[in-house]
């Protein structure tokens, strides 16, 4: 998936800063990492696309709070309209308690088994409005985000 690859890059090994193009240390393995998820949907779907969002998505994230893999997460839209080529509908920060629950990591990977075995039934059917989800999205990207201080 997108998400993990890009995710992966940014945390692993010695990345370089876009400014000064110097070393950045790595991630330290227990280190909360912050990720911004940004979706640009399609036009007139954003209704939509929350509601299958908010339906099938946000509880397990929510799981994965409880569960303490998760340490924030904040949603948020624009104020304003944006710009096409820089526009985005909704942008999803979540804080993960490490990089390995960030870059979805086995003890990650069986939380999520568990979440979905617990809230979803009916796999064909949470399945098919995850596909739909994803067809009302335009573009999708990830930012791995550092503290400035």
């Amino acid at each position: 998936m997108k998400t993990i690859g890009i995710a992966a890059a940014a945390l692993s090994a010695v990345t370089m800063s876009a400014h000064a193009q110097t070393p950045v240390a790595p991630v330290a393995q227990e280190a909360p990492v912050t990720v911004e998820y940004y979706y640009r949907l399609k036009w007139g779907s954003a209704g939509q696309f929350k509601e299958l969002y908010n339906r099938n998505h946000a509880p397990l994230l929510h799981d994965m709070q409880k569960e303490g893999r998760i340490l924030r997460i904040e949603t948020e839209e624009p104020f304003t309209h944006l710009a096409g080529g820089v526009r985005w509908d909704l942008r999803v920060t979540i804080t993960y308690r490490n990089a390995d629950d960030a870059l979805a990591g086995p003890g990650m990977m069986k939380g999520w088994e568990n979440a979905w075995g617990r809230r979803y039934k009916n796999w064909e059917k949470f399945s098919a409005e995850e596909v739909k989800r994803f067809s009302l999205v335009e573009d999708h990207w990830d930012v791995v985000v550092k503290p400035t201080s």
